[in-house]
């Protein structure tokens, strides 16, 4: 069978055996030739499988066989993503997966029909080494070919008992049977190491045997593990978080791992166990979790296991690349549709879930109207529920541009006491997107105060520094802020504007030397930011550090490429102090080029002329200065100097 996604060191197991390899002698009709014989014996008994979208798109196709009880073998991952059909001419039959063993990639079947087709035989013992091989396969859709070869071992790979085999392979034979010499199966096509030469494999009939006599894993293993996995989540939340792979959270997050995996194997063929899983798994390996709802929604089709498929592909959505994303969404609204259809009664986690999804989609006006359904239905029923929907609703009347209604449905679940620090969080940046910053900053703050953490600290402080009137707020946050993230991975980016914007209150408010404090902080951590070097030659200029403000100056104004009118002025500011009028007036002419409304600048271009002596230039600027600001305040005091210096 074709797939795309391959495994370390296996094929897909979409690549089984093959015909024809160049150079090959035809295989003899005469009866007295053994491949004859075990073809003639065993062909009619292999079959094509389809595999097919719930829209009937072909997904792939591969091989089965039929045993005892008109039960099909195959590969597991011939039937994973999507409806099996056996292939009967002009009849295409569909198939239900009973039992599947995911270690070993095999899975068994059951016709919706009777099936007249002669069963094959397991074989009783285990083939040696050296014993000739018969593989009969459909690659690439060429139905029942027959290709030869020995056992050439038998090996253990990756935890699994293989066969490993000469007889050559090709795409689309994944599950055909793998026979003796007397058309006994003695195993199951599975796949070749794709940087070996003939390195082919196939399953031991053995363990065919078993999973169909029912040996695979039993649904009391299933949920003993489940619990294992429960005990072993609250034991990890009392760890802290860490990437260190010796850290007591990631040895436990190890094991979490290993235990969904081994849960997945036990529950293979016990649908509740599997949806249980899927759930659980949802946010700790969206792999398992896709893997454990596929697997229950070939076992029984219900609406409970279309709702964990659809809520298993919409968290692998959100962890996809981009080219993946929409391709995972789409499968997880038709699998919520389908929920919908097969839900006994209205059920509003239905709603919710295909909502999201249809939120995820961009569909908003979509998705709002489930959400409304499902706070209809959940109301006074599941109180978890409607308050997913009240946040749901509240996401959606933003996006759709109705930002009233979105803050009425916040309000009601604050009202209800359900709003959480993520709730409060997101709250904020819809504000902080609507351009309410101090609303913003009161929501950041409240976040942080309900434990989310640093950065809506920094956050708030942020919101509060663009506000009006909210300098006191804006310390207050950007110093927790500080507090609590220094020292924390990745923080540098925000500290430093943190420190940068302290120091600029600090500043205005004449608090130079602790301004200069924070200002080096800020450059320190982040020494591209010209802002942080502007407060530092704001705060030496307030505590007559001339040169060393000079410095600070012209390092900002290199950082920002010269284009920012007040970092000139601080300059200029600079070098006046220092009685360099010459300077001094060349960077003040050009923070008056840059900021062409600014009145201060061009004033004190003048001031520096009239320190020159050039008493022309000296007007001309102090008529600029009125021209820019015809209503200046002190008007009559610089009309009077004009006429003066124009004497």
């Amino acid at each position: 069978m074709r797939r795309t996604a391959k495994p370390a060191r296996l094929s897909p197991l979409a690549c089984a055996f093959a015909v024809v390899v160049s150079g090959l002698p035809p295989i003899a009709a005469a009866a007295s030739d053994p491949a004859s014989q075990v073809y003639d014996r065993a062909s009619k008994s292999v079959l094509l499988l389809l595999v097919k979208t719930p829209d009937g798109r072909l997904l792939g196709q591969g091989t089965g066989f039929v045993v005892a009880n008109g039960r099909i073998v195959t590969n597991e991952h011939v039937v994973r993503g999507g409806t099996v059909f056996v292939d009967l001419g002009p009849v295409k039959l569909p198939l239900t997966v009973e039992r599947v063993d995911n270690k070993n990639d095999l899975a068994v079947l059951t016709a919706s029909a009777e099936l007249d087709i002669p069963p094959l035989s397991l074989a009783s013992s285990a083939p040696v080494t050296g014993t000739t091989i018969y593989a009969i396969g459909n690659p690439a859709g060429l139905e029942r070919t027959l290709s030869t070869g020995v056992v050439s071992a038998v090996r253990t790979i990756q935890g699994r008992e293989l066969l490993q085999i000469s007889a050559p392979i090709s795409p689309g034979s994944s599950g055909g049977p793998i026979l003796d010499g007397r058309g006994d199966v003695v195993g199951v096509a599975v796949g070749i190491i794709e940087k070996g030469q003939n390195l082919n494999f196939a399953v031991p009939a053995a363990l065919v045997g078993g999973l169909i006599a029912g040996n695979k894993s039993t649904a009391s293993n299933a949920a003993a593990l489940l619990s294992e996995l429960d005990a072993l989540l609250e034991t990890r939340q009392q760890h802290k978080y860490s990437e260190r792979d010796d850290s007591p959270w990631a040895q436990v997050n190890s094991q979490i791992q290993s235990t969904l995996q081994n849960a997945l194997e036990a529950a293979n063929n016990d649908p509740n166990a599997l949806v249980t899983l899927s759930q659980k798994a949802r946010w700790e390996n969206t792999r398992i979790s896709v893997a454990a709802a596929e697997r229950a929604s070939q076992l029984t089709d219900s609406a409970t296991v279309n709702l964990s498929l659809g809520q298993a592909l919409q968290v692998q959505a959100f962890f996809a690349e981009a080219t993946e994303k929409q391709g995972a969404l789409t499968r997880a609204e038709t699998a919520l549709r389908k929920a919908l259809r097969l839900s006994p009664g209205p059920s509003a986690q239905i709603h919710f879930a295909l909502g999201d999804v249809l939120e995820d989609r961009a569909r908003f006006e979509d998705a709002d109207l489930h959400f409304r359904r499902a706070l209809e239905l959940s109301k006074s029923k599941d109180r978890s529920i409607y308050a997913d929907s009240l946040r749901g609703l509240a996401r959606t009347s933003s996006s759709l541009n109705r930002p009233e209604e979105s803050d009425t449905w916040f309000r009601t679940l604050v009202n209800l006491g359900e709003a959480s620090s993520w709730d409060w969080s997101g709250q904020a940046k819809r504000l902080e997107n609507r351009n309410e910053y101090r609303e913003a900053g009161l929501s950041y703050r409240q976040a942080a105060q309900l434990g989310s953490g640093w950065k809506d600290w920094c956050s708030a402080g942020l919101m509060f520094y663009l506000a009006d009137s909210q300098e006191d707020a804006a310390l207050q946050c950007y110093r927790q802020c500080i507090s609590d993230a220094t020292g924390t991975t990745d923080s540098e980016p925000l500290l430093a504007k943190a420190h940068a914007n302290i120091a600029d209150v600090l500043n205005r408010r004449g608090v130079h030397q602790e301004a200069l404090g924070h200002a080096k902080s800020a450059s320190a951590l982040d020494s591209t930011d010209a802002w942080a070097f502007n407060s530092e030659a704001e705060a030496l200029l307030g505590l007559r550090r001339f040169p060393e403000a000079i410095n600070a100056a012209k390092q900002a104004i290199r950082l920002s490429d010269g284009k920012f009118a007040t970092m000139h002025f601080n300059l200029g500011s600079a070098y006046f102090d220092m009685e360099n009028w010459d300077l001094a007036r060349q960077s003040f002419e050009k923070a008056a080029e840059l900021n062409p409304k600014g009145t201060a600048s061009a004033y004190n271009v003048a001031l520096c002329n009239l320190r020159l002596g050039f008493t022309v230039d000296a007007a001309r600027w102090f008529e600029e200065v009125l021209r820019r600001d015809p209503n200046h305040k002190d008007r009559q005091e610089l009309l009077q100097r004009i006429q003066r210096l124009r004497r």
